[in-house]
């Protein structure tokens, strides 16, 4: 359980916890005597319950408290822990110490031996090594209050387990479809908002990028029209990929499906996905299966908590055509080599056992995996190898006329249908002009099923993408439907953008398809600073968390966002996810158009040309203002006189103003 919360620590906790100084953890014997304590009570009181009790060594925690650090020089102090060979730590700007993390006391205790003493800026570090449990070191980021209010928030709960986990895994489950697209639809509309209000107020702007940013800052809430939400065809049992857990229910059964909540808030439970309205009939047959195995099986599920047993996670892939992928995770750190192959021996013949069952009970298998893991993290992994037992380890997939191979790492996007029409809409607002050299450039291409489908409507693909496995199905995708005209590349967009600025083209078009957190800020500077892009179309799972994309798609030039910059133009949400939160938002972004000097200075010759016939106008109303007036006022001899020495003036400042 505190791998796993060591990991969140590592890389979410040092961004979102507040700053306030940690407390001292308890004594580890005083934690020890309370665990022992509450086992011996509860064999007194309850004496059939007595083999359950037997204690258990709580999991330590081993880390290094680094003191006397300077306040705020993160930089400076990872650059010294780094050098003393310890780049991973923890330290907050406030603080005026730092933690190290270790696996066992004896590396905490050479690494305090080495770093006691040291001299860093001036001061003398001092080191100690603090050993807490696993519980209270997780219970460290709860505060009392937080604590108080999940207690009664428990305590007022009515739901039913299954309603619990529905509201979980699908928020939406008990919204009409047609309210739940109007809600995804205002959420898009919102992040538009968002973005034009973002750039609109950004902040030490030069009078050039005032101009570039100029879109902005006109009337209205929306910076580019946006066209009503598309639904999804299919609203249940949609998702063709799953991952469960292996664990135990309420009751304490052996249980595959879902967690009933976050695991580091201390839940375990875990529950059959059998009301999840957004898993397929298939992938709930494979769970349920799954879960009559391991209830038959000698060997005891997974314990988050312990780190103890054998059955850990299951993944499904149900193609919409009939291809299923099962994968089967297991900890083989008990057991002995025969052992995992008398088992890898059973689960073949378990699941080919199901082809010939009943209707309603069969399953087809078209490749069975397994992976062994004994790491601390939770769900399959590409930390380990994943081994083949039963078909070519691939299910396939059809996509707008094209055949796709799937590998159990490789993204494929959850709803086939719906995914189509995603496509098909980006295909449409590539609007590519077939009298022109057009490049396609796939960003994030994964598998490359943008590229694919829309090969025939270009001249050449080009997909990027960083992880391996996913440009070696690319390529094969691309052999398997006689694509010829695509080049693809593992690395990193910003080292094979280049491909694109060297290369003769017309048009080119760029699409991102990132991950849900969106990509990093390089990917968008290269994009920016390749002149040949015109036109970017961004496919967002997540708007929220790709808001910093968005907008330094849109800043003006600076230092740091060189290029000229884009604007949006517009946007369109697709439901992938019914029943969830979530949904696609694809915005079409353009570069923007800055005057020449030529359209510059014919644009100040208008406007001052508009200046000086405001002026005249103005002097002639108020000339008219005035002889009026003397009319009323004087003698016609003296109107005269005034009649004629006005038109004078007015003739005067005329040729002035011209």
């Amino acid at each position: 359980m505190f791998a796993y919360a060591r990991s969140l620590l590592n890389s979410v906790f040092p961004k979102k916890r507040s700053l306030e100084e940690d407390q001292d953890d308890q004594s580890l014997e005083h934690q020890t005597k309370k665990l022992k304590m509450e086992e011996t009570t509860v064999a007194d009181t309850n004496p059939e319950a007595q083999p359950a009790t037997v204690a258990v060594e709580p999991t330590l925690i081993y880390r290094v408290k680094v003191n006397n650090l300077p306040v705020r020089d993160v930089a400076g102090t990872k650059k010294f822990l780094t050098k003393l060979g310890y780049p991973r730590f923890k330290k907050a700007p406030e603080w005026n110490y730092a933690y190290i993390s270790f696996n066992t006391k004896e590396e905490a205790e050479k690494a305090k031996e080495q770093l006691d003493g040291q001299k860093f800026k001036k001061d003398i570090l001092e080191a100690e090594v603090v050993i807490a449990t696993e519980d209270s070191y997780r219970k460290r980021f709860m505060s009392k209050a937080s604590e108080k209010k999940q207690k009664e928030e428990e305590a007022n709960d009515t739901r039913t387990p299954s309603e619990k986990l529905a509201d979980q895994v699908t928020p939406l489950h008990k919204v009409p479809y047609e309210k739940q697209l109007q809600q995804k639809e205002r959420v898009g509309i919102k992040h538009l908002s968002t973005l034009k209000r973002t750039i609109a107020n950004l902040k030490d702007i030069t009078e050039k990028g005032r101009k570039e940013i100029e879109w902005a800052r006109q009337p209205g809430a929306l910076p580019c029209p946006i066209s009503s939400i598309i639904p999804s065809p299919e609203i249940n049992g949609y998702r063709t990929k799953c991952e469960f857990t292996i664990g135990k229910d309420l009751d304490g059964r052996r249980t595959v499906g879902f967690l009933l909540g976050l695991y580091r808030a201390g839940i375990t439970a875990v529950l059959e996905p059998s009301e999840c309205l957004n898993v397929s009939t298939t992938a709930k047959r494979i769970a349920k299966a799954m879960g009559d195995y391991v209830r038959a099986s000698e060997y005891d599920v997974y314990d988050r908590s312990t780190k103890t047993g054998v059955w850990r996670t299951l993944m499904t892939k149900t193609q919409r055509t009939g291809d299923n992928m099962v994968v089967v995770q297991m900890r083989s750190e008990d057991l002995k080599p025969e052992q995992v192959e008398a088992e890898k021996a059973n689960l073949i013949a378990y699941w080919d056992s199901f082809k010939d069952k009943p209707e309603d009970e069969k399953i087809v298998v078209t490749t069975l995996l397994f992976q062994i893991w004994n790491g601390d993290a939770n769900g399959i992994t590409d930390k380990a190898p994943t081994e083949v037992l039963t078909g070519d380890g691939y299910v396939y997939e059809e996509l707008l006329g094209c055949r796709f191979r799937i590998s159990s790492s490789a993204f494929f996007q959850v709803n086939t249908p719906a995914t189509e029409l995603l496509y098909a809409k980006c295909a449409e607002w590539c609007n590519i002009d077939k009298t022109k050299k057009t490049t396609l450039l796939d960003l994030c291409c994964g598998t490359g099923t943008i590229g694919i489908t829309m090969a025939k409507s270009v001249d050449r693909v080009v997909g990027i993408e960083m992880v391996p496995e996913a440009i070696v199905d690319a390529k094969a995708n691309a052999e398997r439907n006689n694509i010829t005209n695509v080049e693809y590349f593992a690395s990193k967009v910003e080292d094979r953008i280049d491909i694109v600025t060297n290369a003769t083209n017309e048009e080119v078009v760029a699409i991102l398809d990132p991950p849900r957190n969106g990509v990093h800020a390089s990917v968008i500077r290269a994009v920016r600073e390749s002149s040949k892009i015109n036109k970017v179309i961004f496919i967002s799972c997540d708007a929220k968390q790709a808001m910093a994309n968005f907008t330094a798609l849109c800043r003006p030039q600076s230092n740091r966002f060189k290029g000229v910059p884009f604007k949006p133009t517009k946007a369109i949400s697709i439901d992938l996810f019914p029943h969830s939160d979530h949904s696609e938002l694809m915005i079409e972004f353009e570069r923007i158009e800055l005057p020449t000097e030529d359209e510059e200075k014919m644009k100040e010759n208008e406007k001052e040309e508009e200046t000086t016939t405001i002026k005249i106008e103005t002097i002639e109303t108020t000339v008219e203002e005035t002889i009026v007036e003397a009319k009323a006022a004087s003698p016609v001899e003296s109107v005269t006189e005034v009649e004629t020495t006005v038109e004078t003036v007015v003739e005067t400042e005329v040729e002035t103003q011209e």
